[in-house]
């Protein structure tokens, strides 16, 4: 039984195991700033997204912070018909730091391409 997209809710995705099957398993869409990383999921009734920002690109752990806080902000803001039941993972690949609005923008037309597949 598959539940409706409205009733599928936001969770974070911390488990080690579901992070590593997800990297494992999971298929990649990319756009300019960022990567999702996806496995969709017909018994899981939760749409659970993790967010990650490299070390490499953002020295400070303030700067990562900040943009995980906004990555995460995104998510919420994105509408409900774009998620999906499954795990993602939106991973930051830019190099610099772009305002919540584009971040905003992106992530819903990442969620809204992975819906048309």
């Amino acid at each position: 039984m598959s539940l409706p997209k409205s009733d599928l809710k936001l969770e974070r995705l911390k488990s080690k195991a579901a992070i590593d099957l997800l990297f494992e398993k999971g298929e990649i869409l990319r756009s300019k700033h960022m990567m999702l990383k996806y496995q969709t999921s017909g018994t899981n009734s939760s749409f659970c997204a993790g967010v990650s920002v490299s070390k490499r690109n953002f020295k400070k752990a303030v700067d990562r912070n900040r943009i995980k806080r906004q990555l995460r902000e995104g998510l919420k803001q994105t509408e409900p018909q774009h998620y999906f039941a499954g795990n993602c993972m939106l991973i930051f690949t830019s190099k610099k730091q772009i305002d919540t609005s584009m971040l905003i923008k992106e992530i819903s037309l990442l969620l809204a391409k992975k819906q048309s597949l």
